[in-house]
């Protein structure tokens, strides 16, 4: 997914994936509410009740700069007891 962001991509999975399984996310969005793991808890639990497994791969590009906590020394958020037990 080139360019697309978060809120577009939630409608979309709210609208046509509540059965997925497996879901894989490659994106070069420079959205980064994709790497918000409080919305994608929210999102799993509300539309992607069968899912099975999630796999999230996010690109940046060089030479951008993200305020984003993941990358500032902040704390993790997919290490909340939600991923922990769904590994």
């Amino acid at each position: 997914m080139h360019h697309v962001k978060f809120d577009e991509f939630e409608i979309f999975i709210r609208k046509v994936c509540s059965k997925l399984k497996i879901l894989r996310v490659n994106t070069r969005s420079p959205d980064i509410s994709f790497l918000n793991a409080y919305r994608w808890e929210k999102l799993i639990l509300q539309s992607l009740s069968q899912l099975e497994e999630f796999h999230l791969r996010y690109y940046e590009r060089g030479g951008s700069v993200y305020k984003y906590s993941i990358y500032n020394g902040g704390s993790n958020q997919f290490i909340s007891s939600f991923w922990i037990e769904q590994q």
